[in-house]
């Protein structure tokens, strides 16, 4: 795992060095550069695999391809043979030697076989050509730029800032985004102009002209099968995916919550390692308590004789908020990473890799939503009067935001069910709707967006879907929105935050493609998320974990909000503050504030989300990139005590 990046059309030889330097975090083993013609490459290394000889850039011996390469392919050994079956000859052990081998015999064809998280770019120094591509479901980053003339790409958008001529401007209809979402969706970010190449896209340039183009999609098409064929399959699915991600020259753990999707993953490194298998564990006190999972992580460790890790989250995490927008470079609006940056830095204590859990929900329906679509169906056949009072009531139930989440669902139930089917999914994942940001905006903002609708992205997503059933059409949406830029990015920018590398056994392309052949009602049976692998896990965990309730990794948000926050709120959204700014209605502002602090509404990650654009707009707009925040300076963990 690694940070790359690169200049085409250099002129400023000491722009490369600042730009890799900032991705330090990223890979603090190494470092390296290629310089050549109008071409400048560099390089932060994080060793994990062949560490004495896998340093980058690395050149062909003819000096015509030098490639960086951030990621893990992981049938690297397979595709060596077949490379050396054809003549090529291998200097190292490393993988980024087999794939610069693969781009040289096989051209952009070699993304076809590969199989693992990747970001990379290579230079043709003959052709004059930069060709990069990302993986199939967006594991690892790859942000460009085009600005006077040259071409620059990197990790982080923070590398490519380096550049004197790249102006910080905000893109009005990527706030409207990030408010909908919680985050900024490819190929747009948060800076105008500054953008981020999609997952299962390739990208060439040659000439000062940039192309770019998709290379893989996941086709819903449900095969004849029975369900225990088909949990069958999964088991082999499974363990060929995890068994694949541990191949590693330093050591391995995993991120165990408790849940079935780590607890299997869990369970099934244990049966491929020699030695105990190190498992690490969030929990909640102050109030969280129904946030944590220990009793069920303590259960599975047990089972596999691991050696378990427990760690203690209090409400001062969030004083970490200026140090995650930091290694984001844009606001995001999912308070799991406060978490996720926590674990990761103190499982990099013990750890180098560790392999997660996460995509279980996105691949294998783990979410309510996916229940929720299949009632809906039935609920549609009531009377359309009769559900628009009901939708009209249920605006009115309070919601405490405790931890408990069902009088919230209700409410997107019944009032989502009034719209179609790609409206009623909308209105449920979205956060500021459309109604809300009208009122939110100033008219001068609203003046910017001109009639942009964020929905479109997912209007677009479910034309392109290509399924015939809701539930798959919802599945394939998920895949392409939430997965890589809510749930993939957080994992990756706090992991390598600390140099962590996180492997993601269920983002494994051969296991996607199989699901999308396994009929939903085998994913949803009997009122149960999940089924087909609660089927295909029972004879691997315990029946706690595969018979308990779905929780996820979230902190009590809502209760410290109401709490130990409610200063950050006055500090952050003063209606001098957002007067100040100009974008929002401070009127608005107060109102979400004063409905999440009486119960009437759970208004938690809206404001959340404001108050992480407020953030970024302190670190990336009002001062330079990298000075920290006063939030910044707190440790914001404690150490529980080892199982």
């Amino acid at each position: 795992m690694c940070g790359i990046a690169g200049i085409v059309g250099e002129s400023n030889g000491h722009i490369i060095e600042a730009m890799t330097a900032c991705l330090a975090h990223r890979g603090p083993d190494g470092e390296g550069f290629f310089r050549g013609d109008g071409v400048a490459l560099g390089h932060r290394r994080l060793s994990v695999i062949d560490l004495e000889l896998g340093s980058q850039p690395m050149t062909t011996p003819d000096g015509r391809y030098t490639i960086v390469f951030n990621g893990e392919i992981y049938n690297f050994v397979e595709l060596r043979r077949e490379l050396e079956s054809q003549g090529a000859d291998f200097r190292t052990r490393s993988d980024t030697e087999v794939l610069l081998q693969a781009y040289v015999h096989w051209g952009r064809e070699a993304l076809g076989k590969l199989r693992g998280m990747f970001a990379f770019a290579i230079w043709d120094e003959r052709e004059r050509r930069l060709f990069a591509a990302r993986d199939r479901v967006g594991v690892k980053p790859f942000y460009y730029v085009e600005v006077a003339g040259e071409f620059l790409f990197a990790s982080e958008i923070k590398s490519l800032l380096q550049h004197p001529e790249i102006e910080r401007e905000l893109d009005p209809e990527a706030l409207d985004n990030f408010l909908t979402y919680l985050y900024v969706p490819a190929p747009r970010t948060i800076f105008r102009g500054i953008r981020e190449l999609p997952p299962a896209h390739w990208l060439e340039w040659r000439d000062g002209a940039v192309t770019t183009g998709r290379y893989w999609d996941v086709r819903f098409a449900p095969g004849q099968m029975t369900q225990g064929a088909a949990a069958e399959e999964l088991r082999e699915k499974l363990e060929d995916a995890v068994a694949a991600r541990l191949v590693s020259d330093v050591p391995v753990g995993v991120f165990l919550s408790g849940g079935v999707d780590s607890s299997t993953v869990a369970v099934l490194m244990a049966r491929h390692m020699t030695e105990p298998l190190r498992t690490f564990t969030l929990g909640f006190t102050e109030g969280g308590q129904w946030y944590s999972e220990w009793e069920y992580a303590r259960e599975v460790c047990e089972l596999i004789g691991a050696q378990g890790r427990e760690f203690t989250v209090p409400w001062r995490s969030a004083e970490l908020l200026g140090t995650i927008t930091r290694h984001f470079d844009e606001p995001f609006g999912n308070p799991t990473s406060l978490l996720i940056h926590q674990l990761s830095e103190l499982a990099r204590q013990y750890v180098t890799v560790v392999l997660v859990g996460d995509a279980g929900d996105e691949v294998l329906l783990g979410y309510p939503r996916y229940w929720g679509a299949v009632l809906a169906e039935h609920y549609r056949k009531v009377p359309a009067g009769v559900r628009q009072m009901v939708a009209h009531a249920a605006e009115y139930l309070p919601e405490p935001g405790g931890g408990r989440h069902f009088r919230r669902r209700l409410r997107e139930f019944l009032t989502g069910s009034c719209h179609p089917a790609e409206e009623m999914y909308f209105q449920w994942i979205c956060y500021f709707d459309r109604p809300l940001l009208d009122r939110l905006y100033t008219p001068e903002c609203r003046k910017l967006l001109g009639g942009y609708d964020s929905a479109d992205f997912l209007r677009k997503l479910f034309a392109q879907s290509g399924a015939t059933e809701l539930v798959d059409r919802i599945n394939y949406v998920d895949l392409h929105s939430f997965l890589p830029y809510n749930l993939l990015r957080y994992s990756d920018r706090m992991s390598m935050a600390h140099g962590l590398e996180i492997r993601v056994p269920y983002t494994d392309h051969k296991l996607i493609e199989f699901l999308a052949r396994v009929p939903w009602r085998y994913k949803l049976d009997g009122g149960r998320t999940k089924a087909i692998l609660l089927d295909a896990a029972r004879e691997w965990l315990p029946k706690s974990v595969l018979n308990r309730g779905k929780l996820g990794l979230n902190p009590p948000m809502g209760l410290w909000l109401r709490r130990e926050l409610r200063p950050l709120l006055h500090d952050y959204l003063s209606p001098e503050r957002i007067k100040q700014r100009g974008y929002f209605r401070p009127e608005v502002v107060e109102e979400l504030m004063r409905d999440h602090h009486n119960g009437r509404r759970d208004y938690s990650l809206h404001l959340w989300a404001l108050i992480c654009f407020e953030e970024w707009h302190r670190q990336y707009l009002d001062t330079k990139p990298g000075r920290p925040s006063a939030l910044s300076k707190v440790s914001a963990y404690q150490i529980s005590r080892p199982v």
